[in-house]
């Protein structure tokens, strides 16, 4: 169980939740968890999750009674310092999961979104986690890491809220040793110009957002 797809309930879409239903089918051990209230949305697609997390103040009680016949585990965690997302997070880092997808973290609210930015930044070095909406995928940048992209790509990074010495090889505009703030100097708009892009950071907090499709990695 090293990949899972966490669904929050903000801004979601069919198309691609179907794009993750896939990857359960190619690896039964895919799992789904569903925060709360974003299980009346699968709900109402007849998809079933595996895990239902928060305090179910969200969910109805028609979409709760269902799932339940239908063994679904429900886990009411009744914590108001964390949010669904963090403890649907945590549950899955407690089973052990490497990878962690999300969708639904954004689009209602500005300052959920924000703060589910925040979450994602407490845990990121504990686990792969990116996010994904219709359009990007988004995940904070490690020490060193390598990204397959295709030229012409865009590739923004931004600092939330220092990254220092952050160094980059095959964007259009180079970064060699810079420092990142956030209202002071970021670097979003930056364009792929090789397959492979590189970046490396001394020290601070990188997101990094793609305009691109939806992998999945089998895990360790």
């Amino acid at each position: 169980m090293n990949n899972c797809l966490i669904v929050c309930n903000g801004k979601l879409s069919k198309r691609l939740l179907d794009r993750f239903l896939k990857w359960k089918k190619l690896f039964p051990e895919f799992k789904i968890i569903s925060c709360d209230g974003a299980s009346d949305f699968l709900y109402r697609h007849k998809v079933t999750p595996d895990y239902i997390i928060g305090d179910m103040d969200g969910i109805s009680k028609k979409a709760l009674n269902y799932f339940r016949k239908k063994n679904v585990v429900v886990k009411k965690i009744v914590n108001q310092n964390q949010n669904d997302l963090e403890k649907a997070i945590r549950f899955a880092l407690s089973k052990k999961i490497k990878n962690i997808s999300i969708i639904g973290f954004a689009g209602k609210r500005l300052d959920h979104t924000l703060n589910n930015l925040s979450i994602i930044k407490k845990f990121y070095r504990k686990a792969r986690i990116t996010m994904y909406d219709k359009d990007f995928e988004i995940h904070f940048a490690v020490k060193s890491e390598v990204l397959n992209t295709k030229k012409g790509e865009i590739v923004s990074l931004i600092p939330l809220p220092v990254a220092k010495n952050v160094k980059t090889t095959g964007l259009k505009y180079t970064l060699k040793n810079e420092k990142l703030e956030f209202g002071i100097h970021t670097g979003a708009l930056n364009t792929a110009i090789d397959n492979l892009v590189k970046i490396e950071i001394g020290k601070g907090d990188l997101l990094v957002i793609r305009k691109r499709s939806v992998r999945i990695s089998k895990g360790d």
